[in-house]
């Protein structure tokens, strides 16, 4: 199989390329601090929902409990999100 990056030759039961992946090396602070950027920007994108929510229909209860589970919702995704992402970047 050829990789698709620098075009060499790689083994088929190869995850990585030999010959590219092996120049880079993603420590565990790294992943993590992905995991992070993309749990608060979840937690950012889940805000807006919710601040908009209180804004039109008041402070009643059972609103004040979805403008809590957006941004949670939003921002455990958005750290899976970064986590993957960051992991998928990891050689």
């Amino acid at each position: 199989m050829r990789c698709a990056k620098c075009g060499r030759e790689a083994p088929p039961e190869a995850i990585y390329c030999p010959h590219c992946a092996g120049e880079r090396r993603t420590t565990d602070r790294e992943v993590i601090r992905g995991g992070l950027k993309g749990g608060f920007l979840g937690l950012l994108l889940g805000l807006l929902p919710a601040a908009l929510l209180l804004a039109i229909y008041g402070p009643v209860r059972g609103v004040k409990a979805l403008a809590f589970v957006i941004p949670a919702a939003t921002f455990t995704t958005g750290l899976i999100i970064g986590l993957v992402k960051a992991k998928r970047d990891w050689k």
